[in-house]
């Protein structure tokens, strides 16, 4: 089952249950897909859709930052909530102590990587959808540093 369809049958469980928070995030989603198919890219992977759900995570954690600044922490928990729907439906990230460890032994294969922009670009490529940009800059920055 895609991650299309699976957001689809969330939507529907979501509707008889009455979870409006939910089933409002899960609309949100499958909206944002829609729109996507609808720029002439026809039917979508599930990578894409792992993209696109990625993106509506980070504008969610944005809006967090934003809310927590002005003191509105009822809305910062709301987002906070379709984040963890949203992730729900990505693939489980490395953990910090993981992505160290992966990111040292690629060191000792590697050590002619001095800069922590080479060595995150080169970890992105090998780890993929793995680990979480932000997070693997400060780990490359803490290792070579």
């Amino acid at each position: 089952m895609s991650i299309k369809e699976d957001i689809q049958n969330q939507m529907k469980d979501a509707l008889r249950a009455k979870d409006q928070v939910r089933l409002d995030c899960l609309r949100m989603a499958k909206g944002a897909i829609l729109l996507k198919e609808k720029d002439g890219s026809g039917e979508i992977t599930d990578d894409v859709t792992i993209a696109i759900l990625r993106s509506e995570v980070k504008k969610r954690q944005q809006t967090i930052e934003t809310l927590t600044e002005l003191g509105k922490d009822e809305e910062a928990e709301l987002s906070r909530n379709e984040i963890a729907i949203l992730e729900s439906f990505l693939p489980q990230q490395l953990s910090k102590e993981a992505l160290t460890d992966k990111v040292r032994a690629y060191l000792a294969e590697n050590p002619d990587i001095n800069h922590p922009g080479r060595l995150t670009g080169a970890m992105k490529k090998e780890l993929g959808d793995l680990a979480d940009g932000k997070m693997l800059n400060e780990v490359c920055q803490e290792v070579l540093g």
